[in-house]
């Protein structure tokens, strides 16, 4: 009922009850009285309806304001006034609003302290200090990567590795600052093309990242091979729900092992290679092999790879590596274990090595591991290595292949999650049965980050190397 209609009855009632008072002779003060008590009902009724009005004006101004703090909060967070979002999702990144373009940066430190003891060969020192014992600090890595997508249609990866080895005179992956870099573009929702200076992808162990290995390094028989390396070529990519798949045509190593491929096309001296790799998801998932090992609570998962490639290293006198490898990984809940096996010629050193024509033999060597969670932050794992690299090497002093030319190393080692994958201090001990300085002189070039001696001396002693590491990652 409006606010006149209730008026228009007091009143009336009011006037009503005057003329009823004046017919039968009351007295006028009595219609006073009662004219009065109408007036203060009357204002009653006005101050409710002129409070309610004002409240619910207040409510509307109240709900508009808080509107506009929202808008502008999600303004202020996005960084932008058209919706592009940040934050952090296995890296920090940017994006637009509908995710068609974005940056992501990945970053990694590595920390070491190494100790390492060798025997001593012909009397000649090894070590500085004429010590075959050493120890000491470095800064394996320290890596910045930067990639994304442009207007939904093309990518981009670049990653930049300060390192000791990852020079021009080093033993690292490029022997430059700049890892790799490539761009491309998706042709459909299965095929993609990267065109740049990138990995082969050929083997398992090498694809997987530094910072995500189980061990707190690669393998020695993983380095060894030539497509353990950064090339520069056009690769061809396939993504199905069970199957991947790539092919590459580039430069390829030129014989000389990390980085050698990178060269100005003018270097290259008719240097190619063509390699590839299919894997096939028997159970789980891809994400979950990223990554070597496998946490408390993960889903179960199978992968199967094999892979080849073929490369004309014409650069080093006509050279030519072939290899074909093949692996097969497991991951549980909070243990896995993987094994691969790898053979192909591998002409890949250079320089003339006493006792050693040509690296004309089969090379040949596999690798097993294993791992396991203790609880949530504590990991222990263990790996075995073993490699032939050429059935026709000579030892030092002239002769058949000495058994102290091939490597033979076991390894133990724990992970201590601090702060869960983004922080890991590991320890491992590892025993060499021979030599490795042979094999690793005659490896892909990246034997740098595996802490062992790269000389080409052979002995029959033992090596043991002793390595900690404070890895942190973004």
């Amino acid at each position: 009922m409006s606010f006149a209609t209730k008026a228009g009855i007091v009143l009336g009632a009011a006037a009503f009850s005057g003329m009823a008072v004046a017919s039968t002779g009351n007295a006028s003060n009595d219609l006073q009285s009662r004219l009065e008590a109408a007036e203060a009902k009357i204002a009653e009724m006005s101050a409710q309806q002129s409070g309610d009005w004002l409240t619910e004006q207040r409510s509307e101004q109240i709900r508009g304001l808080v509107q506009d703090v929202l808008a502008d909060a999600d303004t202020r967070a996005s960084l932008q006034g058209d919706g592009a979002t940040s934050g952090y999702n296995n890296g920090f990144f940017v994006q637009s609003a509908d995710g068609k373009w974005s940056m992501k940066v990945n970053g990694v430190f590595q920390e070491r302290w190494n100790m390492g003891s060798q025997p001593a060969h012909l009397a000649v020192a090894t070590v500085p200090g004429n010590d075959n014992h050493a120890f000491g600090f470095e800064t394996t890595r320290a890596l910045l990567n930067f990639s994304g997508s442009l207007a939904g249609k093309a990518f981009y990866n670049v990653r930049l590795d300060w390192s000791p080895y990852n020079t021009a005179a080093g033993n690292g992956l490029s022997n430059s600052e700049l890892e790799w870099a490539y761009g491309g573009w998706n042709i459909n929702d299965t095929w993609s093309v990267q065109v740049g200076r990138q990995k082969f992808d050929v083997m398992r162990a090498f694809m997987v990242n530094a910072e995500d290995q189980q061990a707190i390094e690669r393998s020695s028989q993983t380095y060894y091979w030539d497509t353990s390396a950064i090339t520069n070529g056009i690769k061809l990519v396939g993504n199905s729900d069970q199957a991947r798949y790539n092919v590459m045509f580039s430069n390829g190593s030129n014989g000389g092992g990390a980085g050698f491929g990178n060269a100005a096309w003018a270097a290259n001296d008719h240097g190619w290679a063509v390699t590839g790799r299919g894997e096939w998801l028997l159970q789980g998932d891809w994400s979950q092999f990223d990554r070597i090992g496998s946490s408390t609570g993960e889903a179960a998962g199978m992968l199967l790879g094999v892979g080849a490639g073929y490369l004309n290293n014409q650069g080093v006198g006509g050279d030519d590596n072939w290899i074909v490898s093949a692996d097969l990984s497991y991951d549980g809940n909070g243990w896995n274990m993987y094994g691969s096996v790898t053979g192909g010629n591998n002409n890949n050193a250079t320089t003339a090595v006493a006792g050693r024509g040509s690296n004309d033999g089969t090379s040949l060597g596999f690798e097993v591991g294993a791992g396991m969670y203790m609880n949530d932050n504590n990991e222990l794992y263990a790996r075995w290595q073993w490699l032939s690299p050429g059935l026709a090497l000579g030892n030092a002093s002239g002769g058949t292949e000495d058994v102290s030319s091939k490597l033979n190393i076991a390894t133990i080692g724990w992970n201590h999650y601090i702060a869960g994958p983004n922080t890991k201090l590991s320890v491992d001990w590892n025993w060499c049965f021979s030599d490795p300085g042979f094999a690793n002189a005659l490896g892909g070039g990246a034997m740098g980050y595996t802490g062992w001696w790269t000389n080409a001396a052979q002995t029959s002693g033992s090596q043991w190397l002793f390595r900690t590491q404070l890895q942190v990652s973004f």
